[in-house]
């Protein structure tokens, strides 16, 4: 059987992986003392779920999200409760399994340029630079049945061809994808 592709393109995965193996091997820790970049302040929210019901209504999950994130999309517009109403309660969500449906966007730049890697391989970026050219938020209905659908129209209304957020995504190459609920759900006899 004949090789896919030609030998250099293997030599130079090769000598690319051999770069970044090197680079990890010997690579120095940061200094003792050295400043963390933190998240920064949030706020709780509570995410009713797509999947997981106890009886006809959604269970609800508690979701820390960035303030930074909420100045840009508001908690009403992702569709999340600001308050519990009388008898709900929420679960927690970190060890439940459960991955909430999240709305993800990304600022473009319109000329993106070639970067290198620390052991010295290239890529592209397409996105601005500093903090904050990536964004998520989980995204619900605050009272009702929840559908895909739903979600759908949600994700449309914000980052669609004539979305209240699409300023959000830059003048050129920005994203904005949906990433839907996943949870573990199993049973037994």
């Amino acid at each position: 059987m004949g090789r896919i592709k030609p030998a250099w393109y293997y030599e130079k995965k090769a000598q690319e992986a051999e770069a970044r193996a090197n680079y990890y091997r010997t690579r120095t820790p940061p200094a003792t003392g050295t400043t963390i970049n933190s998240r920064g302040a949030s706020t709780t929210l509570y995410y009713r779920s797509l999947l997981l019901k106890a009886g006809a209504e959604p269970l609800i999950f508690a979701v820390n999200v960035d303030n930074d994130t909420l100045a840009n999309v508001s908690a009403a517009e992702a569709g999340l409760k600001t308050t519990l109403g009388a008898g709900e309660v929420s679960l927690r969500l970190r060890g439940s399994g459960v991955k909430p449906t999240r709305i993800h966007w990304m600022r473009g730049d319109a000329t993106p340029t070639v970067q290198r890697t620390a052991w010295n391989t290239k890529w592209v970026k397409y996105y601005q630079a500093g903090a904050g050219s990536h964004r998520s938020v989980p995204v619900s209905e605050a009272t009702g049945a929840i559908t895909p659908d739903d979600i759908q129209q949600r994700f449309d209304e914000l980052f669609g061809p004539t979305g209240s957020k699409r300023g959000l995504l830059g003048t050129a190459n920005g994203r904005a994808y949906i990433e839907f609920e996943r949870a573990p759900i199993s049973a037994s006899t």
